[in-house]
C-alpha cells in the first residue's frame, strides 16, 4: 500500500501562504462561503492535477518495480530540487516591497477571486507532492483504488487549510482569534519550518531513488 504517499502529503501541507489566505478569509462578510470556496477550489485543483501526474507517470512506464531505473531517476532529480529549494529558502531574504496583509484581505472579498486563488496557489505541483504521486503509481494498484490512495493524499496534504475552514464554520468568532495566533507563528518560524521539511522530503527522496537504483 502506497502509505509513503501520506507522509509526502503531510510534509508538502506546510504551505504558509494557503494558512495565511484561509486564515485572512476569516475576516469581512460572508466568511463561511469564501473559505468552503477556497478550499473547495484547492481541493479541486489539487485532485486535478495529481490525477493527471498520476496516468501521465503510469504512460510513461516510470513507475512500479519493473521500472526501477527511470523511477529512481525521477525520485533523485525530485530529492535535488528539494535540497535546492530548501538551500533557497534558507538564504531568501524577505521582500519589504510585496503587497501589504490589508490588500491581499481585499482582493479575498470577491469569491470569484477567493476561488480563483485557491487554484493559483495550487496549480502548480511541489516537488513532494509529485513524490506522493508516484508512490501511487508505483504501488500498481487498480485505478479505483489509485484515485481513493489520491484522494486521501490530497486530503492529508490540505489538513492545514481544512481545519482553519471546520473552526471558520463551528465557531467563527472565536477561530479568527486562534487562527490569528498560528498565522503569527508561521509568518515568524513558516520559512525555517518549509526548509527542515523540505531537506527531511529531499533526503528521503534521494535515499529511496539511489536504493532503487542500485537494486
Amino acid at each position: 500500500m502506497p502509505t509513503q504517499a501520506l507522509a509526502l502529503a503531510l510534509a508538502a501541507s506546510i504551505y504558509p501562504p494557503a494558512v495565511a489566505a484561509v486564515i485572512a478569509l476569516g475576516r469581512g462578510s460572508e466568511v463561511r462561503l469564501r473559505v468552503v470556496v477556497f478550499v473547495l477550489a484547492s481541493a479541486i485543483v489539487t485532485f486535478a492535477v495529481g490525477t493527471l501526474l498520476l496516468f501521465l507517470l503510469i504512460d510513461l512506464g516510470v513507475s512500479g518495480p519493473k521500472h526501477r531505473t527511470p523511477g529512481a531517476a525521477i525520485d533523485l532529480a525530485l530529492g535535488v530540487a528539494l535540497l535546492l529549494l530548501a538551500v533557497w529558502l534558507h538564504r531568501r531574504v524577505p521582500d519589504p516591497a510585496k503587497p501589504s496583509a490589508s490588500r491581499i484581505e481585499r482582493y479575498l472579498q470577491s469569491v470569484k477571486l477567493v476561488f480563483v486563488l485557491g487554484i493559483t496557489l495550487y496549480v502548480l505541483p511541489s516537488p513532494i507532492y509529485i513524490g506522493a504521486v508516484k508512490a501511487i503509481a508505483d504501488a500498481k494498484l487498480s485505478t479505483s483504488s489509485q484515485l481513493l490512495w489520491l484522494a486521501a493524499t490530497v486530503a492529508v496534504m490540505l489538513w492545514l487549510i481544512e481545519l482553519p475552514m471546520l473552526m471558520l464554520l463551528t465557531f467563527p468568532e472565536r477561530a479568527v482569534t486562534a487562527l490569528e495566533a498560528i498565522n503569527l507563528w508561521f509568518a515568524r518560524h513558516g520559512r525555517l519550518l518549509a526548509v527542515i521539511v523540505s531537506a527531511a522530503a529531499g533526503v528521503y527522496l534521494l535515499v529511496k531513488g539511489l536504493v532503487d537504483l542500485i537494486n
